[in-house]
C-alpha cells in the first residue's frame, strides 16, 4: 500500500511488489521527521486531541485502505463525535503521510510566525489589540527599532542604576525628536520596549555590560575548578588577610573607656582550611601586624594558647612549620619587607589581582564564618545601619569585652573551628578515603601522613627577628643613630665602634625593628639571616624609652620645629647685639685715638702688673657690698626633733659631690 505523502487528497492505492520494484525509486530523507512534542503544551493537546477522534478507525486498520469500508467506518464515527469529517480524512491522511505514529499528528506550529526574523516591514502594530488604553499605537518598524537600540546600548547597558523603565523614557524622547508630529497615542509603549529587549538582548550579555569587569570577575563570573585542586597537601599554600572586627572594645584598665574596633588576622592553609595563624590587636593591617600573625603561623601554638589562659596539647592545633607558598593581598607583601621570606625561609610569594577577593577566597569567607559565632552573644557589635536614631542608641556604647578577652574568646573559637567544624563543599581527591570527614584537623593529619609529611621547622625568635622591617643607620662615636634615635650595643661596643679615634668603622648598617617599640633594634652585621646583634636605647635619647616609633618621630619633629623657631629668632636679633658691640669697640678706639701716651711702647708692655693690681682695687671697690644697715636680730625657732630615741642622724644634708658625676666616661 502505497500514498503520496505531498497530495492534499492522497489515499492509500495498492501495488504489485514486482510493479513496484520495477519501477525503479530514489532513497531521500524523510520530508516529515516525528516531531518532540512538550508535555503540557498547546501542541501536545492538538496531539492527543486528533490521536482519541481516529483510533477508533484504526482498530479495523485493513478495511480503511477500502474506499467503501472507509466511508463506512467515518460515517459510522460521525455519530459519536462532534467533529466534522473533513477533520477526521484530514487527520486520518496526516496520520499515514507522516509516519503512522501519534506524534504525526502534531500541528506544524514551527513553521509559523517566522521566528527568529523580526516583523519589521509592517504598516499597522502587531501584537493584541488595545482595549484600555485610547489608541492603537505604533509598530516596532526598523527606524523604531534603531531608537530602542541606541536608548538600551548609550544608555541601559551603561550604567546599572537605570532601570528598564527609565531607558524606554530616553527611547520615548528620542522618538519624540524623531517624529515631531506624533501625538500622545502613537508613542512606543513599555510593553514594546520590554518585549523588543527581551527577544534581542541575552541576560547573560546584559549583565556583563552593565556590570564593572572586576565586579564581574569576582562576584558573577563562573566557577569552574576549586581552591584545593592543586594544593596537593597541607603547607602548600597558605592565605593570609586582615579586617576591621564587627565589634567595640572597652580598655583594660578602665571598662568605661571605648577603645574602637580590634583587627584581625587569619592565616589559613588552603587544603585542609585549618586557621594555622592569627593576630588580634589594635595596629593597623600593616606588615608589623602581619608579621605577628606569620610568626604565629610558623610556631607550635600551645605557648601561644597558655598566655592567654588556655590549655591546649599539640594535637589540638598541630600546624606548626613554614609552608611553600603564602598568598596575600597586593597590600602588606608587596613591598621589600616580605623579601625576607623568600631569602630566609625560602617560601614563595603570590599577591591577589587587584580588587580581586576571590583569589583568596578560603581567607576571605572566614572572616564573616568567625564573627557570626560571637555576634548573638556580645554587646557593641557593629549594626548594618548607624544605631545613632530618633529613638535608638549608639551601638558602641554596649561594647563589653576588653582586648584580653576578645582575644581569648576568639581562639576558643577557632580551636573549635578546626577541630569540629565540617566543611561544607569540600571537594575530595580521588585518593581520599570515604571515611575521611571534612574537619580541619582530620584533613590537616591526613595530608601529613599521606601527602606533605611534617612541614619545615624553624626557630620562633629568629623568625620573628627575621620578619620584623628593616632600614639603614648610621654609625658614629656617639652610637647607632636610627631614626633620630640613638642606640649602644655590646657587640659594637667591644669592636671599639664608638671609641672616639680614627677608625674604619661601618658607616651604615642594616636594622630591623619593631615599630611599636623604641627600645630595642636589631642589628644585622652581616648577609646571613641567622645572625643579629641586640641593640638598647642609649642614655641620650632616655627621653624616648617606651614609646613607638611613631610617638617619638612626632616629638622629634616638634624639638625641631621649637629648635628651628629659636634659631629664627637668634638669626633676627643677633644683628643688633653686633652693631652693639661694633658701636662699643668704635667708640673704644676713638678714645684710644684721642689719648694716645706719649711713652715708648716698651715701657708700656713693661707697666702691665703694676697696673693690673690698681685696676683690681678699682674693681673691687666698685662691685663690693655697700650696704650699712645693720641685720635684725632674730629668735631661732625651737628645734623639735622628730627621731623617738637620741641619737644623731648620719644622713647628711649638704649638696652631693659632683665628682662621682664628672668621672663617667660618658659626656
Amino acid at each position: 500500500m502505497l500514498i503520496d505523502v505531498d497530495s492534499d487528497k492522497g489515499w492509500p492505492f495498492h501495488m504489485p511488489e514486482a510493479e513496484f520494484y520495477s519501477i525503479g525509486y530514489e532513497s531521500i530523507s524523510d520530508p516529515y521527521p516525528l516531531p518532540s512534542v512538550a508535555d503540557g503544551s498547546i501542541v501536545a493537546k492538538k496531539r492527543d486531541e486528533a490521536w482519541a477522534t481516529i483510533s477508533p478507525l484504526l482498530g479495523q486498520y485493513q478495511s480503511l485502505f477500502v474506499k467503501n469500508e472507509r466511508n463506512r467506518l467515518i460515517k459510522e464515527l460521525l455519530q459519536s463525535t462532534d467533529k466534522p469529517r473533513l477533520y477526521i480524512t484530514r487527520q486520518l491522511r496526516r496520520y499515514w503521510q507522516r509516519g503512522m505514529a501519534p506524534n504525526a499528528l502534531a500541528p506544524d506550529y514551527h513553521k509559523c510566525g517566522a521566528k527568529g526574523r523580526p516583523r519589521r516591514e509592517v504598516e499597522q502594530k502587531v501584537g493584541p489589540k488595545r482595549t484600555v488604553t485610547p489608541g492603537v499605537g505604533v509598530p516596532v518598524t526598523e527606524e523604531v527599532a534603531e531608537l530602542f537600540r541606541l536608548a538600551l546600548d548609550g544608555f541601559y547597558l551603561r550604567n546599572e542604576k537605570v532601570s528598564l523603565a527609565a531607558a524606554k523614557d530616553k527611547a520615548v524622547g528620542l522618538f519624540k525628536a524623531r517624529y515631531p508630529t506624533a501625538t500622545e497615542r502613537s508613542m512606543p509603549t513599555m510593553r514594546q520596549f520590554r518585549y523588543f529587549y527581551e527577544t534581542n538582548y541575552r541576560k547573560t550579555e546584559v549583565v556583563r555590560k552593565r556590570t564593572p569587569s572586576r565586579i564581574y570577575e569576582k562576584d558573577k563570573r563562573a566557577l569552574t575548578s576549586t581552591s584545593a585542586n592543586l594544593n596537593f597537601g597541607p603547607g602548600a599554600r597558605y592565605e593570609i588577610d586582615a579586617t576591621i572586627a564587627d565589634l567595640y572594645l572597652v580598655a583594660e584598665d578602665d571598662p568605661a573607656l571605648i577603645i574602637g574596633r580590634p583587627v584581625l588576622y587569619f592565616v589559613k592553609d588552603v587544603f585542609s582550611r585549618m586557621v594555622v595563624g592569627m593576630y588580634v590587636g589594635l595596629e593597623n593591617p600593616s606588615w608589623v601586624a602581619a608579621m605577628v600573625a606569620l610568626s604565629n603561623a610558623f610556631s607550635e601554638k600551645t605557648t601561644y594558647c597558655q598566655g592567654h589562659g588556655i590549655a591546649i596539647s599539640q594535637e589540638d592545633w598541630p600546624s606548626c612549620g613554614l609552608p611553600a607558598s603564602i598568598m596575600a593581598d597586593r597590600g602588606e607583601l608587596l613591598f621589600k619587607q616580605a623579601d625576607v621570606l623568600v631569602n630566609r625561609f625560602n617560601i614563595q610569594l603570590s599577591n591577589s589581582r587587584a580588587y580581586r577577593g576571590d583569589d583568596k577566597a578560603i581567607c576571605e569567607r572566614f572572616f564573616n564564618t568567625i564573627q557570626s559565632q560571637f555576634r548573638p552573644y556580645v554587646g557593641g557589635v557593629v549594626e548594618p545601619v548607624n544605631g545613632k536614631k530618633r529613638a535608638g542608641k549608639r551601638y558602641e556604647l554596649d561594647a563589653q569585652l576588653n582586648l584580653p578577652e576578645f582575644t581569648e574568646l576568639l581562639i576558643n573559637l577557632v580551636i573549635g573551628y578546626n577541630t569540629q567544624h565540617v566543611v561544607e563543599g569540600y571537594d575530595f581527591a580521588p585518593d581520599m578515603p570515604t571515611d575521611l570527614p571534612a574537619v580541619p584537623r582530620e584533613l590537616w593529619n591526613w595530608g601529613i601522613q599521606n601527602r606533605t609529611g611534617n612541614l619545615r621547622s624553624c626557630d620562633e625568635d629568629l623568625a620573628r627577628i627575621n620578619l620584623l622591617p628593616y632600614e639603614s643607620g648610621t654609625v658614629s662615636q656617639v652610637g647607632i643613630t636610627f631614626k633620630g634615635l640613638v642606640y649602644t650595643c655590646q657587640q659594637a661596643l667591644s669592636l671599639g665602634w664608638f671609641d672616639r679615634i680614627r677608625q674604619n668603622r661601618p658607616s651604615k648598617v642594616e636594622i630591623a625593628f619593631d615599630p611599636r617599640r623604641t627600645d630595642t633594634v636589631y642589628i644585622r652585621p652581616d648577609s646571613k639571616f641567622e645572625n643579629y646583634w641586640v641593640c638598647e636605647l642609649s642614655d641620650r635619647s632616655r627621653r624616648y624609652k617606651g614609646m613607638s616609633f611613631v610617638e617619638a618621630s612626632g616629638i622629634l619633629k616638634e624639638m625641631n620645629r621649637t629648635k628651628a623657631t629659636a634659631r629664627q629668632k637668634e638669626d633676627f636679633k643677633k644683628p643688633d647685639a653686633l652693631a652693639t658691640v661694633e658701636k662699643i669697640v668704635a667708640s673704644a678706639k676713638k678714645r684710644q685715638e684721642a689719648n694716645k701716651p706719649p711713652v715708648t711702647d716698651t715701657e708700656r708692655l713693661r707697666g702691665i702688673r703694676q697696673n693690673r693690681v690698681k685696676e683690681k682695687e678699682l674693681e673691687r671697690n666698685r662691685s663690693g657690698i655697700k650696704s650699712h644697715k645693720q641685720p635684725e636680730q632674730v629668735r631661732p625657732a625651737d628645734v623639735v626633733p622628730f627621731r623617738s630615741h637620741k641619737t644623731e642622724s648620719s644622713d647628711s644634708i649638704d649638696y652631693p659631690n659632683m665628682d662621682a658625676f664628672l668621672e663617667d666616661d660618658d659626656d
